[in-house]
């Protein structure tokens, strides 16, 4: 017997697809799969869950099919299997380890020398990656590479082990390199119905949360004023994983196809429309999947700054992570979460790194010879007029030789409307003071009055911020 999830997707973006051979698919195992909505269980308005016991949505099996045979693990005998709260599997073997001795597709060495469809696990946040040799620039290391195609032995799985599986793909930039990636986690008994699933990083898989401890008084319920995308569309973004334990610039390379988009700025525009309809007067459940699938971004988001990551400023790359595990925090009503979101207590988000308020520091750095500014754009020194103002550096924290007053500078406007989405949102759900960094909340204000009929257009974001934000201003 086989438990089956499948998924359908739903791209808030245009992604680039890239055709691959016949021989190379072959070669590589990955046919197109037809693809349906997860379920995931459903914890009705105004029913508690039992968060002691065990669950129902457990079987026992020796074989676990994922995503209508896109992914198999095949055990050495029956064990205990189910589904956390987000529809990702765990499976047990009452405190002893899970021995795998088959995941198809299998990862193997092609003829041409390329390692594909490579297996990690407990990743921890690194520029290495075990999955593909063919990534453009994150460093492939054999040694991560867990899968028992690979070895050519059984996989020996203790628990509190996260089994990352990815699926390779053809693309002619190198990045991304994989195409799809599922989290099996490896835990010691039945965790309780509902239960969240733990990071996939580290050896901690100790249950965080369960539905029943989701408040969706956290949320807000501002009318909506017509032009809101579709939460049943936007849902979809978040119903598999997104692969976090890379925050180098190279991590786009890692970031499966199917999952996410690749580059940051684009998870950040993805993530902030979800961040925002959930601030909106959906109900409870219509709002419950999508907030499902955010609040266990920002688990995986918390695991990572747990384990030492930063997502230090650098373009694109790094943005958006802040608020999910915010919104994680705040809808589970985890102090220890809630901490990482404070500037003062982790200074660890490209959101807030490239956020300050000019003071004569930066005016000397620009009008120095120290001052190192990208080429890319006109380039225009601070001068005094302009202390005091919010404003936004690409490399600020680590590099303020880099910062350029010129309203065009290299990066501005590829993060100015996805950051705003996220402020919109902080704002929106009064988090302000959890965030504690005002000159990223003052610098989206000054962003909104030069752009709002340039870069952010006529949007959906801009007619939020001008019902529900400016007549609460200060």
């Amino acid at each position: 017997m086989r438990i089956i999830a499948t998924i359908r997707f739903f791209f808030c973006f245009s992604f680039i697809f890239l055709s691959c051979s016949r021989d190379k698919v072959s070669e590589m195992d990955n046919q197109n799969q037809e693809e349906e909505n997860i379920s995931t269980p459903t914890d009705q308005e105004g029913e508690e869950e039992d968060n002691e016991g065990g669950t129902e949505n457990e079987e026992t099996l020796d074989v676990l099919s994922i995503y209508d045979d896109t992914i198999v693990f095949n055990f050495s005998e029956k064990y205990t299997v189910g589904q956390f709260a987000n529809g990702d599997y765990w499976v047990h073997n009452d405190g002893s380890d899970v021995i795998i001795t088959d995941i198809s597709p299998a990862s193997t060495t092609m003829s041409s020398g390329r390692v594909i469809n490579g297996t990690m696990l407990n990743p921890e946040n690194s520029s290495n990656q075990g999955y593909d040799s063919e990534s453009r620039d994150m460093q492939f290391e054999a040694s991560l590479n867990m899968d028992p195609g690979f070895l050519e032995t059984d996989l020996v799985v203790q628990p509190n082990t996260s089994v990352v599986k990815s699926i390779s793909m053809e693309s002619d930039e190198g990045r991304p390199i994989i195409k799809d990636a599922v989290v099996l986690t490896v835990l010691t008994k039945t965790p309780p119905e509902g239960s969240f699933r733990p990071p996939y990083t580290g050896t901690d898989k100790n249950i965080i949360a369960t539905l029943a401890d989701v408040d969706y008084s956290a949320l807000k319920t501002y009318p909506k004023l017509g032009d809101e995308p579709d939460i049943a569309e936007a849902q979809k973004d978040f119903e598999r994983v997104w692969l976090e334990h890379c925050t180098e610039w190279t991590q786009r390379d890692i970031h499966p196809d199917n999952n996410m988009p690749a580059y940051g700025r684009d998870m950040a525009a993805t993530s902030g429309r979800g961040l925002v309809l959930l601030q909106l007067d959906y109900t409870n459940l219509e709002k419950e999947k999508l907030l499902i699938g955010m609040i266990q971004y920002g688990i995986d988001i918390y695991g990572v700054a747990k384990s030492g990551g930063v997502w230090y400023n650098n373009g694109g790359h790094n943005l958006g992570r802040k608020m999910p595990l915010l919104l994680a925090a705040k809808v589970l009503n985890s102090e220890e979460m809630l901490i990482y979101a404070d500037k003062e207590e982790h200074f660890i988000f490209q959101d807030d790194q490239q956020h300050f308020y000019v003071s004569q520091v930066e005016v000397d750095i620009t009008n120095s010879s120290d001052w190192a500014p990208d080429p890319r754009a006109d380039l225009t020194a601070y001068t005094a007029s302009d202390i005091g103002i919010p404003e936004w550096g690409i490399r600020h924290t680590d590099r303020p030789q880099a910062d350029n007053a010129n309203w065009g500078a290299t990066y501005r406007h590829v993060n100015g409307p996805s950051q705003f989405a996220h402020i919109l949102a902080a704002n929106l759900m009064d988090v302000k003071d959890d965030w504690n960094w005002s000159p990223v909340f003052d610098y989206a204000s000054r962003y909104y009055e030069i752009e709002k009929s340039g870069e952010l257009g006529n949007d959906y974001l801009v007619n939020l911020w001008e019902a529900y934000v400016i007549p609460n201003m200060d």
